[in-house]
């Protein structure tokens, strides 16, 4: 069945599922995808189809809008047109900054590489290894007032906390909470959860939360969560498992688009262990324009972002081989102007 598919799916590793969003429907979310990739340093074809095909995403633009990327496992080496350098993931290595918030605002170019040098942990001192990758990218519209903002990059650090917690969560993270049972574990990247609200500074009303039902939870183990009122858009993303809504099941790496008008929701993991994305927000009642990378409001905007990369004004941009010395060069000799 599908369970099964996708666990062969997952552990031979080979995995690109877009949501290319109706942004009309769906806002303020315009994209979800789910990467899954296994990189073998045995592989042949790899060191060939690298020649043409780097791995990973080299430089290119946007505007207008928020790219959120959450590493589940391997990681990324960011560099863009303002200059900033980053290095973030799942693995010990990344200690714990596993979350790029990246606000394009008026214009940004970035590249993100997969971080392929280090072998998966259970393949460390083996001759041949794998270097396994997975992560979600997120592309959250923002509204009219603020799609011409400094662009920007933060990264987010995990921080665990049980649910009878009272404080805050640190500035730059993304508070996991534990439940006391143990049966979950609620990652909020942005909004809130039970009292606990995600520190990251977003002009969009939304919410991005992941919810992982561990292996050795009670069976059926229970999650429950109060969307905002304000939040009409509700869209659910099983990524393991089979869960169960309102006597519906959902087997994994299908896509749930919720009703409108209730507040609480709650899921069950039907086979013990299950992990679940929710991207919840207001909608932004703005019109909407979206072309390849850049999302603004009319069509006319949409062609002067392209006429603005085109003129260099997000900077110009650079091989991924560069070194960082000579991409640092290149971001100083073509500066961006925002």
């Amino acid at each position: 069945g599908p369970e099964v598919a996708a666990q062969w799916e997952d552990n031979i590793g080979g995995r690109v599922c877009p949501n290319f969003f109706e942004p009309t429907v769906t806002a303020p979310f315009v994209l979800l995808v789910h990467h899954r990739h296994a990189f073998m340093n045995w592989d042949p074809v790899r060191y060939i189809q690298r020649t043409f095909f780097p791995e990973g995403f080299p430089s290119h633009p946007h505007r207008g809008f928020i790219t959120v990327t959450y590493i589940l496992k391997g990681g990324f080496f960011h560099r863009d047109s303002v200059g900033i350098k980053q290095s973030y993931g799942a693995e010990k290595r990344h200690e714990g900054k596993h979350v790029q918030w990246l606000t394009a605002g008026a214009g940004i170019q970035h590249e993100e590489m997969w971080d392929v040098s280090v072998p998966d942990e259970k393949d460390e001192g083996s001759f041949l290894w794998t270097s396994s990758q997975e992560l979600y990218q997120i592309w959250l519209n923002l509204p009219a007032a603020s799609k011409m903002s400094t662009p920007d990059a933060q990264i987010l650090e995990a921080y665990s906390m049980d649910s009878s917690a009272s404080s805050s969560p640190p500035d730059n993270t993304t508070p996991i909470i534990t439940s006391e049972d143990g049966s979950t574990i609620t990652t909020v990247i942005a909004g809130e959860h039970h009292g606990v609200r995600a520190p990251v500074e977003c002009p969009t009303n939304a919410s991005i939360i992941r919810v992982q039902f561990t292996p050795n939870a009670k069976d059926p183990s229970t999650w429950t969560h109060t969307l905002p009122p304000t939040h009409e858009t509700a869209i659910l993303y099983i990524r393991q498992g089979s869960v169960q809504i309102d006597n519906q099941r959902i087997p994994p790496h299908h896509t749930v688009y919720l009703t409108p008008g209730g507040e609480q929701l709650t899921i069950q993991a039907l086979e013990g262990e299950a992990d679940v994305l929710l991207l919840s927000g207001e909608p932004l009642r703005e019109p909407i324009a979206s072309q390849g990378s850049m999302v603004m409001n009319t069509q006319e905007e949409i062609q002067k972002a392209y006429m603005d990369y085109q003129r260099g004004f997000m900077g110009m941009p650079w091989d991924h081989a560069l070194s960082d010395d000579e991409w640092r060069e290149h971001v100083k000799q073509n500066p961006s102007r925002y």
